[in-house]
């Protein structure tokens, strides 16, 4: 099962968001909580939001755990065990490194407990590869069935490997460093337009009158709201680069 597969606690979390912040935004443009009812599909949007942002944050987080465990499979493999010995050995220490659990420790001891049925190596790391379609995952698959198919020199092409995809991943640790901070002010400029609109409502309601419960100015509103959308959409495409 892919890890960014929401659970019905994130769904409802992000419907209950969605919700307020559709309710939020009905009185902050139009004064009126009615408004929310045409404006519904935005808790659609944000859960689609949510559900993606947590899409990545488990893929980066599998990453980590998939790059430290082909780090201690190598050594387990340079210290003469087995290649089904490494596997075991290998998840014994990752669970030291991560004892809160995670995605890679799930599907090691899945493999662990179906190698005890004498189920090969190759076929658990494809449906692994299958469940969780990262090109870094795929990659490692491929390599390790292929060498493992050839029967020459598999610990030396595993250490090989493991040494190339760290180096990768280490790259791309370093790209989504520099994007952070850029990703950061994009969300206090997509922030700022509703903070200062708050605030003339709150500081200065009277110069927003006009735009309140009536046709002209609820048609004013409604084209700030979309050109708000408009650019909160681009602005997370300009920040929200596949590495």
């Amino acid at each position: 099962m892919p890890v960014w597969r929401p659970d019905r606690k994130e769904l409802a979390a992000d419907i209950l968001q969605g919700l307020l912040l559709t309710a939020a935004g009905a009185l902050l443009f139009y004064d009126t909580l009615l408004a929310a009812i045409p404006m519904s599909p935005l808790a659609w949007l944000w859960h689609r939001e949510r559900r993606e942002s947590r899409r990545k944050k488990e893929q980066a987080r599998l990453r980590k755990m998939f790059r430290e465990w082909i780090l201690l499979l190598a050594g387990s493999l340079s210290a003469g065990y087995s290649v089904e010995n490494a596997f075991r050995q290998s998840y014994r220490e990752l669970q030291l490194m991560f004892p809160s659990g995670g995605p890679m420790l799930d599907a090691l001891k899945d493999m662990l407990a179906r190698s005890e049925n004498n189920q090969g190596a190759e076929e658990m790391l494809k449906e692994f590869a299958a469940a969780y379609p990262l090109p870094e995952i795929q990659s490692f698959v491929e390599v390790f069935c292929t060498a493992k198919r050839s029967g020459g020199g598999l610990n030396s092409v595993i250490r090989s490997t493991a040494g190339q995809m760290t180096e990768i991943l280490d790259t791309r640790r370093e790209i989504e460093t520099l994007l952070s901070a850029r990703a950061y002010e994009q969300k206090i400029m997509s922030i700022m337009p509703a903070a200062i609109l708050l605030y003339l409502r709150v500081g200065s309601a009277e110069f927003l009158e006009g735009l309140y419960h009536c046709l002209p100015g609820a048609a004013v509103m409604t084209a700030c709201l979309a050109v708000y959308l408009a650019a909160y959409i681009l602005g997370k495409r300009l920040v929200d680069i596949e590495i």
